[in-house]
């Protein structure tokens, strides 16, 4: 039987759900449920295929159907929440309040996955430790680190990774290396996760300018015009030198420093012409003398 707390994500519940109950009982159909919850017979694949989101009364009643007593359907409802979250905060507030719940495979998986990117300091020390000789010495580690954490910080941070497999020590050198050991609870808490350890590698970011001499950063941003097809190839260039990168940090067999590469692909505007919202076209003063065709501007700013 399908058990509703081991899902983070309510459109994979729910799928899953509706699949075991209709073998059981054809008469269980997306016709069935349309007439429950009250809409056109194809919404229901529409929500499975992430199309639409529930509304709050749909929340009620597809938690009448597959929820089984009052704590399933407060469990589905924060699932709901979880997944159609705006905000990063919002999130995560509800994130914790799914692993917080009892008897759930999710819980111990989801919860250390959540620890690891709590702090950016654990991808750190997860590489230092694979070339920098760490025998017990925190302080030693944690001045090693840019910027630099606490003794405390460093044994709570080797601890967590023994923990989760990420690193072992050598019994015949005594020395960390590290392991293939990585763990996964869904590709939804993983989203909310990795946001909060790039939101906190962002902020570390903005002081590098005063940590680090021109020598040794290479910061740079670019401003430009596109469309959405040239979007989805800039996407795919990015995908691609991220595994170029991996590809020939691979091939480095002496490390001997921790760096970070951030890259950030993110909107500066509205498209135009403006989406229409309510029925109205939103009106911009002066479209008239805007440039056709392919005219654009760009403008870059490089720190080198």
């Amino acid at each position: 039987m399908i058990n509703l707390f081991e899902y983070l994500n309510y459109r994979e519940f729910l799928k899953d759900a509706y699949e075991e109950r209709h073998a059981s009982d054809w008469r269980f159909s997306h016709r069935y449920i349309a007439e429950k919850v009250g809409f056109d017979s194809s919404m229901f694949n529409k929500i499975l295929q992430g199309k639409r989101n529930l509304t709050a009364r749909q929340i009620s009643s597809f938690a009448e159907i597959f929820c089984r007593d009052d704590r399933e359907k407060k469990y589905f409802a924060d699932m709901v929440a979880f997944n159609q979250a705006k905000t990063h905060s919002e999130s995560r507030q509800y994130l914790e309040k799914l692993v917080a719940t009892k008897e759930c495979k999710v819980e111990t998986v989801a919860k250390d996955q959540f620890e690891y990117f709590d702090h950016w300091y654990h991808a750190v020390i997860r590489e230092l430790v694979t070339f920098y000789p760490y025998v017990g010495d925190a302080a030693a580690l944690g001045l090693m680190v840019r910027p630099p954490i606490t003794a405390s910080q460093v044994k709570s941070s080797v601890a967590l990774l023994e923990r989760l497999s990420m690193i072992r020590k050598n019994p015949e050198t005594g020395l960390y290396e590290q392991t293939q050991g990585l763990i996964s609870s869904g590709s939804e808490s993983y989203s909310t996760a990795v946001n909060s350890y790039i939101q906190q590698n962002l902020d570390v970011a903005t002081t590098a300018m005063d940590r680090f001499g021109r020598e040794e950063r290479n910061l740079s941003t670019l401003a430009f015009g596109c469309d959405e097809n040239t979007y989805n190839e800039l996407v795919e260039m990015v995908r691609r030198f991220r595994r170029e990168v991996l590809a020939k940090v691979g091939q480095c067999e002496k490390p001997n420093r921790v760096f970070q590469l951030g890259m950030q692909l993110f909107p500066l505007s509205d498209p135009y012409p403006p989406p229409v919202r309510r029925g109205r076209k939103r009106r911009i003063r002066g479209e008239e003398n805007l440039p056709t065709g392919d005219e654009s501007a760009m403008g870059e700013v490089n720190d080198d």
